[in-house]
Formats: C-alpha cells, sequence, structure tokens
C-alpha cells in the first residue's frame, strides 16, 4: 500500500499567501472562523437604589439641567465593558429632576419608558399632552414623539428610564432631533389619554389612532395594584411570575411599546416561584416589598427600588419575603415577529434551582471615556 504524500512546505505558503489576499478585500475565509462575533454577554446584575440616591442628589446638586439636559445616572453592566448599559439590547436609567426644572423637549427613534420611584408633582409631556405622574406609574413616550419633563412640585423627582437604545444603534436605525423650544406646545388636554383609554376595556368610537404604540400615555400605578390585588383574591397567577400582568396597547392587545414589552407581578408573602427562562432579556424594577431572585444559580437579595437584570435564556424564580410588586420590562416584544421566542419551565428539583452561590458586586473594570460616547451617536435620549 502506498503511503501518503506529505504536506510539502509549498502548501502553508500557499496557503498563507491565500489568507493574506483574502484579508487585503476585506474578506475572511469561514473555515478560519467560529461563526459570526459575538457581543459581550449581558450577565446577571443587581442595581441597589441605596447606592445611587445619594450620588442623584449629589448631580442635582453640582450638575445643572442645561449642562446635562437628562441629569441621568446610567446602570451598566459588568459583563459589557464596551459601552454603558443594562443589556445588549435594554437602557436602565436613573433621572432626577428638581422642582421648577424642564428636561427639554426632543424626540427620538428609541422607544422609552418611565416608571416613578419617589416624588409628586412632575410631568411627562408627549405631542401636546401632559401627563402627571406618581410612584409605582408607568408611563410611555413612543419612538418618534416629542417629549419633555418638567417639575411642578415642591421637592425632587426620581424615576426609572428604560430604553431599546442598543437594539436601534444595532439596527443603525438611530435618529436624535431636538425641539426648537425647550418646551413643547401643549394642544391637548392634561391627561386626556388616560380618560380616553384608562379603563382598558372600553374603547372611544370616535377616536383613531393609527401608530403601534399604545395611545395611553400613562398607566397608573394604583389601577395596576388594585387590579393585582383583586386578581390575587381568585387566582394564584402563574407558577413562575406570580400574579402578574401585561401593559398593553388598549386597541390592540398588544404591547404597549412596540419593541418592549412591560409587565407588572404581584408576588405573596413567602411565595416562590418556579424556575423557568425564556428568549428576550429582562429588566426588572421592585416597586415594592423585599426578596430574593434565583438567577442561574445564584442567590440575587432585593429591597424596595432596586433594579436587577435577568439575560436571555437564564433560569430564574423570585422568592417574595413581604408583599411584592416587580414591575418589569424585556426586548421579548419583538421575537414572536421574528419566530425567536421560546420559553422553558425548569423540570429538575421540583422546579427549583439549586442555590450554587450568593451575588457579590463585580469589581469596577475600565471602560470607554464616556466623553467619546458623544450625543451625534446616541443623543441624549431618555
Amino acid at each position: 500500500m502506498k503511503a501518503a504524500a506529505r504536506p510539502s512546505k509549498q502548501q502553508p505558503d500557499e496557503m498563507d499567501l491565500f489568507y493574506e489576499k483574502v484579508k487585503r478585500i476585506h474578506g475572511r475565509a469561514l473555515w478560519q472562523t467560529e461563526g459570526t462575533a459575538k457581543k459581550a454577554a449581558t450577565v446577571p446584575y443587581l442595581w441597589k437604589y441605596r447606592d445611587f440616591r445619594p450620588l442623584l442628589f449629589k448631580a442635582a446638586e453640582i450638575v445643572p439641567i442645561e449642562l446635562a439636559e437628562r441629569r441621568v445616572l446610567v446602570m451598566a453592566n459588568p459583563g459589557i465593558v464596551t459601552d454603558w448599559q443594562a443589556s445588549n439590547t435594554l437602557l436602565a436609567n436613573l433621572q432626577i429632576i428638581k422642582p421648577g426644572e424642564v428636561a427639554r423637549s426632543h424626540r427620538h427613534s428609541a422607544s422609552a419608558l418611565r416608571l416613578v420611584i419617589e416624588g409628586s408633582g412632575a410631568y411627562t409631556a408627549v405631542d401636546g399632552e401632559k401627563s402627571y405622574m406618581d410612584p409605582g406609574d408607568f408611563v410611555t413616550t413612543p419612538n418618534g414623539t416629542w417629549h419633555d419633563h418638567g417639575n411642578e412640585g415642591k421637592s425632587e423627582m426620581i424615576w426609572l428610564d428604560g430604553l431599546d437604545v442598543p437594539l436601534i444603534q444595532t439596527l443603525e436605525v438611530n435618529f436624535f432631533e431636538l425641539y426648537p423650544e425647550s418646551k413643547q406646545t401643549i394642544t391637548r388636554p392634561d391627561e386626556l389619554s388616560l380618560r380616553l383609554h384608562g379603563s382598558g376595556s372600553l374603547r372611544p368610537t370616535w377616536v383613531r389612532h393609527g401608530a403601534l404604540h399604545s395611545p395611553l400615555l400613562n398607566y397608573k400605578f394604583e389601577q395596576t395594584y388594585r387590579a393585582l390585588k383583586s386578581m390575587a383574591e381568585r387566582s394564584e397567577g402563574s407558577p413562575h411570575d406570580g400574579v402578574s400582568v401585561e401593559y398593553v396597547n388598549p386597541l390592540t392587545g398588544g404591547p404597549a411599546l412596540p419593541t418592549i414589552a412591560c409587565f407588572a407581578s404581584l408576588l405573596a408573602p413567602g411565595l416562590h416561584t418556579k424556575a423557568h427562562r425564556h428568549s428576550g432579556g429582562t429588566i426588572y424594577h421592585v416597586v415594592k416589598g423585599t426578596g430574593t431572585s434565583i438567577i442561574g444559580g445564584r442567590s440575587f437579595d432585593w429591597d424596595e427600588k432596586d433594579t436587577f437584570v435577568v439575560p436571555s435564556w437564564n433560569w430564574h424564580e423570585h422568592i417574595a419575603t413581604t408583599e411584592s410588586v416587580l414591575f418589569s420590562y424585556s426586548d421579548s416584544a419583538i421575537l414572536p415577529a421574528l419566530g425567536l421566542y421560546r420559553e422553558e419551565a425548569f423540570s429538575e428539583n421540583g422546579g427549583f434551582q439549586r442555590i450554587a452561590g450568593k451575588f457579590e458586586p463585580l469589581p469596577v473594570l475600565e471602560r470607554p471615556d464616556p466623553r467619546v460616547l458623544t450625543m451625534s451617536r446616541s443623543g441624549a435620549p431618555g
């Protein structure tokens, strides 16, 4: 039997030359790669409100609103060191506005939401309509709409900003525009959308709304909490999320924002939900209560007003120490239309994960200079 010929020195040299030629035309041989380059992974993480609150008030003291436009502190995921964001598709920011201030009007391609944390007397104005905000309220500022914020109250107002800026940047469809004046012209009665669409099950016959987003600007927490408590009297809800509701477009039943699905979940004291996982990363904010979430086998202890992230396809479950309400928002709104949504229940150990560790804050790593992330790239959404 004839032995196989040994590779000659000519072959590696010829191959290297071939690769170099492909490289010089901005190409790459697929067999040299391990698939498409991946982004840095979102890691499960918890941001404690008690750490951010004093820094927000310090920012209100030393940073003029005219300089910042939006006086915001960004929650940065330690797994994503190339940018400042909570996940690879979503932002979770904290904004503070002082009495008498106006965060000037602008619009952008990104969809945005507000979840009010503390204070009263502030409003968000969207396309000519003012809506006044109270703690726990979920407020929408849909993509492409003019919006500004003002504080007519007597104390500082703080809310959580959720935006899909990273997703919009990935799609390269990010646009940003300032309104000619600091405040937009108010052309509609205050709270008109709440009066027209706030009942949920009753639709005004004369109103036409052709946009994909919900016509309702402010989903009041008082109404949401009342509905959750009423449901809890007759139902245990989901084994994975407790008594949970989605904030929907009252005209279509679809998500309130076309790219962001938003939910509120009531967890009874002592409830331990079963673990599951699903596609779509999720940001949670604790509206009220205390408890623990098990994410990927690690426990994350949360208190009222804390925020945490569950990355896509990570096992997670919740344990409520006291009655708790969790607000959450997710990029899962876009996944069903792409055929990419999937969900799976944890089948081992009775549906509960084994805890292998406890959340500890990660070391602070060097990141890009935030001054390099210019307005021209991402605007100042919020």
